[in-house]
């Protein structure tokens, strides 16, 4: 299933951020990459470390583990049925697949390394660890793990079971990821949808979009923090969640879960939550400068001014089920209305 924002939806995220007084506002979701068309491999350069069209395979187990670097390039990766790995890159260095393990039932290689291949006089140190290419291709079957990190990479995987990977500058998008994530993009965008497990999205100058994302046991936890960016989680299906973001807004659209603990936090940013209004909720709501105030109906239970700000202790119904903590140096919390959908 894909999953999309509506015109509205878009709308809503750049009101909501330039309300706030802030550039940043998350950035329209990627179509997702259609999988490659396999290449026949090109010819070997004709000598040593030429700029070349490199394609290798290797038989692999389902649940395959793939790890790799890569120094530059756009790398598309995409889960497929065969027990196969496949790796492309277009003008780039030419690379080898080393099998780390295999399976001891199959043969197939269960853990493979891909890196630059040997230069005659070149050491290891010069070498480099690290693919290159203008765009870097990947089909790995869909019970694959992935575990990689990049310099300067546009990166999208569609349709694995794992992946763990970091970005020095560029943009990740990841869906349909079904036993859990760990990213990070220093300079660059995360989106992440249609995917389950423990979630860790972090950026440092960025922002990031999690949809329809969903936890595989009830204790997993959706993790996802920006130094300087917004950040949106819409149908999210976690019952722990943090989000924090030191400059920037938050939004949270969906409902809130029996037993959740939810934690919002932004040094200098608006939050704003939609949610149903038949909900039963505790609400902490802390700010500094600025606001609180619900377009739904809420008991105030306590409201407390210090020097530092004010503190608000609302229910939303009866306020059992679960605890939502809201806290902003700078900025108003806004609790909205999530109408229903026909």
């Amino acid at each position: 299933m894909r999953f999309f924002f509506s015109g509205s939806l878009l709308a809503t995220v750049l009101l909501f951020g330039a309300g706030a007084g802030y550039a940043q506002t998350p950035p329209e979701p990627r179509t997702p990459p259609v999988p490659p068309t396999p290449r026949v491999a090109q010819t070997a350069p004709s000598f040593p470390g030429q700029i070349s069209d490199t394609e290798l395979r290797v038989v692999a187990d389902q649940n395959v583990n793939l790890k790799f670097c890569i120094s530059e390039g756009t790398l598309k990766i995409n889960g497929w049925d065969r027990n196969e790995v496949r790796i492309f890159a277009r003008s780039g260095r030419k690379f080898g697949i080393r099998v780390l393990e295999r399976s001891p039932d199959s043969g197939n290689a269960s853990w493979i390394w891909a890196t630059p291949t040997a230069i005659e006089g070149q050491t290891a140190a010069n070498r480099g660890e690290c693919l290159s290419g203008e765009t870097i291709e990947m089909d790995v079957p869909h019970g694959a793990t992935l575990n990689f990190q990049g310099r300067s990479a546009t990166t999208s995987v569609d349709s694995v079971h794992k992946v763990s990977l970091k970005i020095v500058e560029g943009n990740i998008s990841l869906r349909n990821i079904t036993g859990g994530i760990s990213a990070t993009a220093l300079q660059g965008d995360l989106i992440v949808s249609n995917s389950s497990g423990n979630v860790s999205l972090d950026s440092t100058t960025g922002n990031i979009i999690a949809y329809g994302v969903k936890p595989l046991e009830t204790s997993d936890l959706l993790k996802v923090k920006t130094n300087s960016g917004s950040i949106m989680l819409q149908r999210v299906g976690h019952r722990q969640i943090e989000a924090n973001s030191i400059t920037g807004a938050l939004q949270f659209e969906g409902g809130f879960l029996a037993g959740g603990i939810y934690n919002f936090k932004t040094s200098n940013g608006a939050i704003r939550m939609l949610v149903p209004e038949n909900g039963n909720c505790t609400v902490s709501a802390a700010y500094g400068f600025g606001s609180f105030n619900a377009a739904i109906p809420v008991e105030t239970v306590t409201e407390n001014i210090t020097p530092g700000g004010k503190n608000v202790v609302a229910r939303i119904g009866t306020g059992e089920l679960c605890n939502v903590s809201l806290t902003t140096s700078n900025g108003r919390i806004q609790i909205a209305r999530l109408e229903p959908k026909n």
